[in-house]
């Protein structure tokens, strides 16, 4: 008798159990159907809404919950349409039925879903005026799929190496533009590209302040500005934040005194003011430890050693500056070349250890004769040149040799 009950009992939890089962089946076979109807709904919405170029209300569609859950197969649909779209762009481009901006506009808002890979990013570059100085591109197969990364020749070298160019000159901005398209299917490059986005990064207020002192040298304010108050506050504490506003504010403040536009090399009212006695109230800097300041109604060079704001005045030179009709330039400039002798054939003189600051104007040693033994003008301390800054051969030499390229560089 027991054992019959238990029987009973066994083949029910059996059926119990099937039954619960199928019933499970059944609702996830009810509910793959209703997700895949919504997914092809909600996907036929998008791509409507994308078609019609309502990119906001496109995203909306894709950010539903339903599509997150099939994430795959919406990537690998994406991935598909997005490319069909690319492949018809780059048609009407060769064909010249499309313009470049309008391209753009649809190009830029596919990379934000993040679904194709960098040959995109190619094909973007190509396009985009504020890249022409940056990647010389080309799009030759522009009606060939994006599929390859060989679609969209460059012909240059890699992005890293053109990365590590920028970064040596000192365009930074250019140099991370090119170590972020470094892509990870070469993993050695992409190292070291982090590498040096990390560093760029860990140091960003030094580079970033370095990367503006020539263009300020230079009288490049307008440019200074836009590269300083473009900057990332999350990569600066507080205090580097209070310091790029400082500097931003003081080359604001020479911007509007300087006469003439950010090309021209004029005198100012503050380059007026600029005396050796107060060297260090103008928050002056330099590529390099020397500051050099030519005092032109003194007529004397004044060498300092230090930094912003605490410049030492370590040499002084007499000096002989341009003639009337020929003067020396007032401004602020940097050290750009050197040599160790010149001869023109125009004022048949020529003169040793010369340094560059601005094309043809320079720093150099007493005029010569053509043999470079004899000096035809001994004239010091009052204006006798043709526009360059003459100083004794040894004053000279120290010049050439200590002072390198980047060193700033006043004249008033």
């Amino acid at each position: 008798m027991y054992s019959t009950k238990s029987k009973k009992r066994n083949r029910f939890s059996l059926f119990k159990l099937f039954s619960i089962l199928l019933l499970l089946i059944l609702l996830g076979f009810t509910a793959n159907i209703y997700l895949s109807s919504q997914y092809e709904a909600l996907t036929s919405k998008f791509y409507t809404k994308f078609n019609n170029y309502e990119f906001s209300d496109a995203k909306s569609v894709i950010n539903n919950k339903v599509l997150t859950i099939k994430k795959n197969k919406l990537n690998t649909d994406l991935t598909s349409y997005f490319t069909d779209i690319v492949n018809k762009i780059c048609s009407s481009l060769s064909n010249n039925e499309i313009s470049p901006d309008y391209a753009l506009e649809i190009l830029n808002e596919i990379k934000s879903y993040n679904v194709l890979n960098s040959s995109l990013d190619k094909l973007i570059i190509a396009l985009d005026d504020k890249y022409k100085n940056i990647l010389p591109t080309t799009i030759s197969n522009a009606n060939n799929t994006i599929n390859s990364d060989n679609d969209f020749k460059y012909n240059e070298d890699s992005y890293l190496n053109l990365g590590i160019s920028a970064f040596n000159e000192k365009d930074y901005e250019t140099a991370m533009k090119y170590f972020h398209l470094v892509s990870k299917s070469s993993p050695k490059d992409y190292e070291i590209a982090k590498g040096y986005i990390k560093d760029f990064e860990k140091n960003y207020k030094n580079y970033l302040l370095e990367s503006v002192d020539e263009l300020v040298a230079n009288k490049y304010y307008t440019k200074a500005l836009n590269i300083l108050s473009n900057y990332d506050e999350n990569l600066l504490s507080k205090d580097e934040i209070i310091e790029i506003e400082n500097k931003i504010n003081s080359i604001k403040l020479f911007k509007e005194e300087y006469q003439g536009d950010d090309s021209e090399y004029t005198s100012n009212a503050i380059l007026q003011e600029i005396t050796p006695n107060n060297i260090n109230g103008f928050s002056i800097s330099s590529k390099t430890p020397y500051l050099v300041y030519l005092n032109l109604d003194k007529q004397m060079t004044y060498i300092y050693s230090g930094s912003n704001n605490n410049w030492n005045l370590i040499k002084e030179f007499s000096s002989s500056t341009g003639i009337e009709g020929k003067e020396t330039p007032k401004g602020i400039f940097s050290v750009t070349d050197r040599g160790d002798w010149f001869y023109s054939e125009e004022f048949q003189q020529g003169a040793k250890y010369w340094v560059q600051f601005m094309g043809d104007y320079l720093f150099h040693s007493l005029p010569y004769d053509e043999s470079q033994e004899n000096i035809v003008d001994y004239t010091l301390g009052k204006p006798a040149s043709h526009g360059c800054i003459r100083l004794n051969v040894e004053d000279a030499k120290w010049l050439y040799d200590n002072i390198d390229d980047g060193t700033k560089i006043i004249i008033n």
